[in-house]
């Protein structure tokens, strides 16, 4: 949450266009929120889904640290020093997947779960191929091109879009929650060969990989909705709930898939090709519409306990954010920068304040506790 306040303040300064940053700061922007506010809170999202009391605390720490460091690397524009904390990067991720396929063992596997695991994969080889790409770019390889393209493809696609749909399944329970049905295992192995799909295809140009891959993400989305209807028909929009942020996160996939469709059917020739603003706005689709919603949804119910505190503010921090993202989206691919530039302060301020509130009703909660231990005691 404190790396996010980083990324979201850098994110407003620039959407705004109040101030025009360096390529460092930007991918520092870009890493911040893809590893210090959504990989380290999938790291917590697993604790929860496969009921682990905590992480390793080595683990955890070291996590962190190798975070900061790879951000302030890019914020620094240190090109030489990026793949050395990048390795560090690789490491935690290594570590993380390791220790997540070890809780595993013994325990009824469910659709979170699969996803979850699935998810460790195309992360480790994402945080592999941005190891590679960063020796390419001090100069230390020399590969191919498409390394570029191969690394946040699987990011993004491999990786967060089934780790975003693991925490979905949880938020809003129904089938797969409690045993793994053949629609939810289905779902979770096309997302995860579609992600394998798009990174091969990109990195050797196989052209038909591509199509591969959008076909796989059409039919594993159509699942998604097809198990789940029912529930997103009456999750109660007008009510606060950990399951609306989940269902607003699964609504998100479809603007996501058909930015991912446009830019393989219009761009397959050259993806380096595909203009910046349509790339950035599948990459906040994702991380904001999908990820950030999910995240937010686990948080509020780590903070349940304490929900009075602040309670007018559920419905601010859910409608800012969503209608902040879909007109950052629409001002990207309209390319209209009057709407960005609105939406963007909207969008920002409700993830804020939503992380304000939730930090205060977890110190309301941690307090609580201390006290009744003080008391028994």
């Amino acid at each position: 949450m404190a790396i996010f306040v980083f990324t979201v303040t850098i994110g407003i300064l620039n959407g705004t266009d109040l101030v025009d940053f360096g390529h460092g700061t930007i991918l520092a922007h870009v890493h911040s929120g893809t590893l210090g506010w959504i990989t380290l809170s999938i790291f917590a999202a697993t604790a929860w889904i496969f009921e682990a009391e905590r992480l390793p605390r080595l683990l955890r720490d070291g996590s962190i640290v190798a975070v900061v460091a790879y951000v302030l690397a890019f914020w620094a524009d240190l090109t030489d020093l990026r793949p050395f904390t990048g390795t560090l990067m690789l490491a935690a991720l290594v570590w993380f997947a390791v220790w997540t396929f070890g809780i595993r063992r013994g325990q009824t596997l469910t659709v979170p779960k699969l996803s979850m695991l699935l998810s460790q994969v195309n992360l480790v080889i994402g945080g592999v191929l941005g190891v590679i790409l960063g020796l390419m770019l001090s100069g230390v390889i020399d590969l191919s091109e498409g390394m570029q393209g191969a690394h946040p493809a699987m990011m993004v696609v491999g990786y967060l879009i089934l780790a975003g749909v693991a925490i979905d399944e949880q938020l809003i329970g129904g089938p797969g929650t409690e045993e793994l049905t053949r629609g939810g295992r289905w779902q979770a192995w096309l997302f995860f060969l579609a992600g394998i799909f798009l990174a091969i295809g990109i990195l050797f140009d196989v052209m038909p990989l591509l199509g591969l891959n959008l076909l796989f993400e059409v039919i594993g989305v159509g699942i998604v909705f097809v198990r789940h209807r029912s529930r997103l028909a009456s999750v109660g929009w007008g009510t606060p709930s950990p399951a609306r942020f989940g269902a607003a996160s699964i609504l998100f996939l479809v603007p996501a898939l058909v930015i991912l469709g446009y830019v393989i059917g219009r761009y397959s020739d050259d993806i380096e090709a595909t203009p910046v603003r349509v790339l950035l706005a599948l990459d906040h689709a994702t991380f904001i519409g999908i990820l950030t919603n999910a995240i937010f949804g686990m948080l509020f119910v780590a903070a349940a306990s304490r929900r009075e505190v602040w309670a007018w503010a559920d419905q601010v921090v859910f409608w800012a954010i969503n209608l902040g993202v879909a007109g950052f989206v629409i001002g990207l691919l309209a390319d209209a920068a009057e709407i960005k530039r609105i939406a963007t302060p909207i969008m920002g301020a409700g993830i804020l304040l939503g992380l304000l509130v939730v930090a205060m009703r977890l110190r309301a909660s941690m307090l609580e506790t201390a006290r009744a231990v003080e008391q028994q005691g």
